[in-house]
C-alpha cells in the first residue's frame, strides 16, 4: 500500500508544482487580471488555506482518510477545472479560494495514511522518503509550465490547469484502492478527543518552533534571490541555479540525515543545528555583495548549500520530536496541526524577508541571529510523557 501512497503524494506534488510556478503568469495572461486582483487571489487563497487544515483533519477521522482524500482530490480537481475556465476576477477568487482550504489539509492525510501503522523509526524514514519525491515532484511540475510559458498563449496556461486536474483525478482514483484506516483507533478505546491537539500545549510549542525554523526555507526561495537580483554582480541565472540546487541537496539526502531522528534527544539536537546552519547560511550572505561576479556566485553556492543543509536538519528533527508527542492513533489531527506551523509562515514570511532585504546586509545578520536564537531554544523543547502513548525508551531521555 505504500507504493500507492507514495505515488500519490508524487502526483499530487507534480499538480501542484505546475500550477504554484505558473500562478501569477496564469492570472496574468489567461484571465487577464490586473496586479492587485492578482495579489487579493492569491492572498485570500492563503489564508483559506490555514482554515481548512483542522476540519479536514476531524472529518478524516470521523469518515476515515481513503473517503475523504478521495473526495478531496475529486473537489481540488473540480476547482482547477473551473480556475482553469475561468474568465473574471469573481470566478478565479472562487475557484481558488476552494483550492486553497483543500492545500494544507492533503498533505497531513497523505502522511498519516502513510505512517499509520509504522513505528516511529519507520515513520521517519517513510515521511523522509515522500518529501524527497515530493520535492521532486515539485521540481518536475515546472517543466509543463516551462512549455506554457515559452508558448505563451492563453490556452497553454489553461491547458496546464486542466493537466493538473487530471493528475488529482487519479489521484483520487489511486486513494480508492488504499486500505481504510484513518479512524482513530484511540477514540475507540476512550483516547483523548478530537480537539485535544489544540489543547496540547507541548506539541503547539514544537508546531510553533518548526514554523519559526522553517522560516529558512522562505529566506532561500525569497530573500536570497532578490537580494542576488538587487545587490550583487552575480549572474541572474544564479536565481535558478539556487533553486535547482536546493531540490537536488533535499532530495538526494533527506532520507539519510532523518536517520536517528526517532530519538528525541538525537532529533532535538537536529533542530538546534538547523537553526545554526541557517544562522551561519544567513551571515555568509551580506557577503556577496563585496567581490567580482565570480567571487559573488560562489558565496552565494556556499550560503544555499547551507541553507538546504539547515532545511534538512530541521525538517528531520522537528518532525522526529513531534512524532514522539503524537498520542497514539492520533497521527492525522496532530499532524495536521504540526504542518499549521510552516502555513502560517508561508502567510507571514514573505513581507517579512521582502521588507528586510532592503535594509541592506544589516538584514541579513538579523536573521542570523534570529536563527541562532530559535535554534537554541529548540533544546527546551520538552520530552514526551510517557502518557502520550510512548514508552520511556521510545521517547529517550533529556539532555
Amino acid at each position: 500500500m505504500r507504493k500507492r501512497i507514495y505515488a500519490t503524494g508524487l502526483s499530487d506534488a507534480v499538480g501542484l508544482g505546475m500550477y504554484l510556478s505558473l500562478s501569477v503568469l496564469f492570472f496574468h495572461k489567461a484571465v487577464e487580471l490586473p496586479n492587485a486582483e492578482i495579489g487579493l487571489v492569491l492572498g485570500i487563497a492563503g489564508i483559506t488555506s490555514l482554515l481548512g487544515a483542522m476540519p479536514i483533519a476531524r472529518a478524516a477521522e470521523r469518515f476515515g482518510t481513503r473517503t475523504v482524500l478521495t473526495v478531496l482530490f475529486l473537489v481540488r480537481a473540480a476547482a482547477f477545472l473551473a480556475l482553469a475556465v475561468s474568465s473574471s476576477f469573481v470566478s478565479a477568487l472562487l475557484a481558488s479560494a476552494v483550492a486553497g482550504v483543500l492545500s494544507r489539509g492533503i498533505s497531513p492525510l497523505i502522511e498519516s495514511g502513510l505512517i499509520a501503522r509504522a513505528s516511529n523509526e519507520e515513520a521517519v524514514g517513510a515521511l523522509a522518503r515522500l518529501r524527497s519525491l515530493r520535492n521532486a515532484g515539485m521540481a518536475a511540475g515546472a517543466l509543463p509550465s516551462g512549455a506554457a510559458i515559452a508558448i505563451d498563449e492563453a490556452w497553454a496556461y489553461r491547458a496546464v490547469m486542466v493537466l493538473s486536474a487530471v493528475l488529482f483525478i487519479g489521484c483520487a482514483a489511486v486513494c480508492r484502492t488504499l486500505d481504510e484506516g484513518g479512524r482513530p483507533a484511540g477514540a475507540a478505546r476512550g483516547g483523548p478527543s478530537r480537539g485535544s491537539v489544540l489543547r496540547d500545549r507541548a506539541f503547539l510549542r514544537i508546531t510553533v518552533l518548526y514554523g519559526a525554523l522553517t522560516m529558512s526555507a522562505l529566506v532561500l526561495g525569497l530573500g536570497v534571490p532578490l537580494w542576488v537580483v538587487q545587490q550583487t554582480q552575480a549572474p541572474t541565472w544564479t536565481v535558478t541555479l539556487v533553486q535547482v540546487l536546493n531540490t537536488a541537496v533535499v532530495v538526494a539526502l533527506q532520507v539519510r540525515i532523518s536517520k536517528g531522528s526517532d530519538d528525541f534527544r538525537t532529533a532535538r539536537r537536529m533542530m538546534r543545528r538547523g537553526g545554526l546552519l541557517s544562522a551561519l547560511a544567513a551571515g555568509v550572505v551580506p557577503l556577496t555583495a563585496f567581490g567580482d561576479a565570480t567571487t559573488n556566485l560562489a558565496l552565494v553556492v556556499a550560503a544555499a548549500l547551507l541553507f538546504s543543509l539547515g532545511e534538512l536538519y530541521i525538517m528531520s528533527g522537528a518532525t522526529g520530536v513531534a512524532l514522539l508527542h503524537i498520542p497514539e492513533g492520533r497521527k492525522t489531527g496532530y499532524l495536521a496541526a504540526f504542518n499549521l506551523g510552516f502555513a502560517v509562515t508561508t502567510v507571514v514570511g514573505p513581507p517579512l524577508i521582502t521588507t528586510s532585504v532592503g535594509w541592506g546586509g544589516w538584514s541579513w545578520l538579523g536573521w542570523a541571529l534570529y536563527f541562532t536564537t530559535v535554534g537554541l531554544v529548540a533544546m527546551r523543547v520538552p520530552q514526551p510523557a510517557p502518557a502520550a502513548g510512548k514508552s520511556p525508551q521510545t521517547a529517550g531521555s533529556p539532555a
